[in-house]
């Protein structure tokens, strides 16, 4: 199994490799001219020695020594230009297998089944696995290529050179690289195995830091230091035995050495004393001998991210090969929707989170296009899970979930989010203008219909009031900013665009009595030339809706003319259906 991972994790490298081909290509080709040089260098020396110790003169011998400057310039220069190369195109291909497993682990999943996990877990095991795997290319790529080639180049020389002492070089070279790649497959199950438990740690840290308001009240913060401390200790543990595994690599390359130089000596010497090589032969032998030292220290370091990198590779492919969700569809697969506001109709939906425990039961109904209906509902009745199968963050397990008599998972996002605009009970505000805000940091909207909106909810005075008006930053969140004011602007955001369809989920749940009736007027305005659907627990907030429906336990129970006055409302008011 873990050679199918392996298998996989090189697949997926050899995929994205595609993305930064010229670079790659480019980059070896540079390689190769550095390794020439590295590998030219003690034949020139063997050269000099020669013609020092012979008759070769002043002149010859300088003309070696320059010849020999070239070779090392050209040489240094090939080495810096392959690690920018390398660097450049690891972080391309980095960047490839992100996009890839972002589009896996967000994109292309319905929402809900995202939000299952933190946002912490999401976070590294997306942008945590792509940023070793691009640290590992670009500091270590084409260096373990390189050192790779120069080793095995060296013991082909010494072996032309002295046959008996490259036939001993090279079988100790097989038994170490078999030892080495046996030491490689456990220390990347071990990286495997840190680098869920990284994520696992990463994931509650970022819940706790998410639920501080709630726990530093209730006292509670010792237990997520304890529990955060925990983790970590654990995570310490298995990085330290997954470091310990790669570390390995050192005492193997430098008894590697050790024997290599003891056995080309000992040949060289031998040769020498019967005369079979000269004395610049067994310097040249000493050098290609000694220079092994260089790339199998710089292995014996880069094997630890290279390690890490087959570990995330293994993660990243084996994500990438997770089937299809549910309801997913294919690009192809989108069908558009026609202008003007859009009918919705909900037919026999079923959906739970988890297969056994369902939050809605064979739900029907149909808001008709260009009217309001109103949900209604006890809290846990069912009413935010069908705003979110409506905006397609789900797919029912039965039933349909129609805009348009589209599908709603058939839906493109962008199409979506261009035509449905939504007013949730958890908006969020970012750190940025109110501006910004507003408009999601998008194509800009003229300012005269900002402030049309935010004058229609009763804002626009209070804004004006501001430092900087539109221009005023709000914190994260919304902390410079009450409730019933971030409230209003998460409002505002939802009306200063044209939309077919304007979902409002609890919208007015954090607003005082006079602000919510602005806000009714607001709507008014907006119920002219698009659809509305109102979730609210209170009947009276609907009092203007042309069709109310009545949830409870997941299912709908009634469904019947809106307006204040009519039978059917007067009778939900009594009925203790709602909160």
């Amino acid at each position: 199994m873990t050679s199918e991972k392996s298998t996989g994790g090189l697949r997926l490298l050899w995929d994205a490799i595609g993305s930064a081909r010229r670079t790659v290509v480019g980059g070896f080709a540079i390689l190769a001219v550095a390794l020439v040089c590295d590998l030219a260098g003690p034949l020139v020396i063997r050269a000099y020695v020669d013609g020092a110790s012979g008759s070769d003169s002043v002149d010859e011998l300088m003309r070696l020594a320059l010849i020999y400057l070239g070779i090392a310039a050209v040489g240094v220069g090939a080495n810096l230009l392959a690690g920018y190369l390398a660097a450049r195109s690891g972080w391309g291909v980095a960047d490839t297998i992100r996009r890839r497993l972002l589009r896996k682990v967000v994109v292309d999943r319905p929402v809900l089944e995202v939000e299952r996990r933190s946002a912490g877990e999401v976070l590294e095991s997306v942008e945590g696995n792509a940023d070793v795997i691009g640290e590992a290319l670009a500091e270590a790529g084409f260096r373990v290529m390189g050192n790779l080639a120069l080793a095995l180049g060296t013991v082909v020389i010494i072996f032309t050179i002295a046959p008996a002492a490259g036939a001993g070089v090279a079988v100790l070279l097989v038994i170490i690289t078999l030892v080495l790649a046996k030491l490689t497959r456990l220390a990347v199950r071990r990286w495997q195995t840190a680098r869920a438990k990284k994520a696992e740690a990463f994931g509650f840290i970022g819940d706790a830091l998410a639920a501080r308001d709630d726990l530093l009240p209730l006292g509670e913060a010792p237990w997520v230091t304890s529990k955060a401390r925990g983790l970590l200790a654990d995570l310490l543990v298995r990085e330290r035995r997954a470091y310990i595994g790669g570390r390995a690599f050192w005492p193997c390359t430098q008894l590697f050495f050790a024997v290599s130089f003891g056995i080309s000596f000992a040949f060289g010497l031998r040769a020498l004393g019967v005369g079979s090589i000269s004395v610049g032969t067994l310097a040249m032998i000493y050098l290609y001998v000694e220079r092994l030292s260089e790339p199998l220290e710089d292995l014996s370091s880069q094997m630890d991210q290279v390690q890490r990198m087959l570990a995330s590779l293994a993660i990243a492919a084996r994500t990438l090969a997770e089937p299809q969700p549910c309801g997913a569809v294919e690009e192809a697969g989108y069908e558009r929707l026609p202008e003007g506001p859009l009918a919705v109709r909900f037919d026999g939906v079923t959906f739970g989170y988890t297969t056994d425990a369902p939050v809605l039961s064979e739900v029907t109904f149909e808001a008709r296009p260009g009217q309001v209906t109103g949900i209604v509902g006890r809290t846990g009745a069912g009413k935010s899970t069908l705003v979110n199968l409506l905006c397609g963050l789900g797919t029912p397990q039965q039933g349909r979930v129609l805009i348009a008599d589209v599908e709603a998972s058939r839906i493109h996002p962008e199409e979506m989010a261009s035509r449905i605009s939504v007013l949730s009970q958890h908006s969020h505000l970012f750190s940025a203008s109110i501006r910004d805000n507003l408009t999601l940091f998008g194509t800009p909207v003229p300012d005269s219909r900002i402030w049309e909106v935010l004058d229609g909810l009763g804002a626009g005075d209070w804004v004006r009031a501001l430092p900087e008006g539109l221009d005023t930053m709000v914190g994260a969140a919304g902390r410079t900013v009450s409730e019933g004011e971030a409230q209003l602007l998460a409002g505002a955001r939802a009306l200063v665009r044209p939309s077919s369809l304007l979902i409002i989920d609890e919208g007015t749940s954090r607003l005082d009595a006079a602000t919510e009736r602005a806000w009714t007027r607001v709507v008014e305005q907006a119920c002219k030339d698009r659809t509305v659907l109102m979730v609210a627990h209170r009947l009276a907030t609907l009092e203007n809706a042309d069709q109310i429906v009545e949830m409870a336990d997941g299912a709908v129970v009634a469904c019947r003319p809106g307006g204040p006055n009519s039978p059917g409302a007067a009778r939900g008011m009594n009925s203790g259906v709602f909160s």
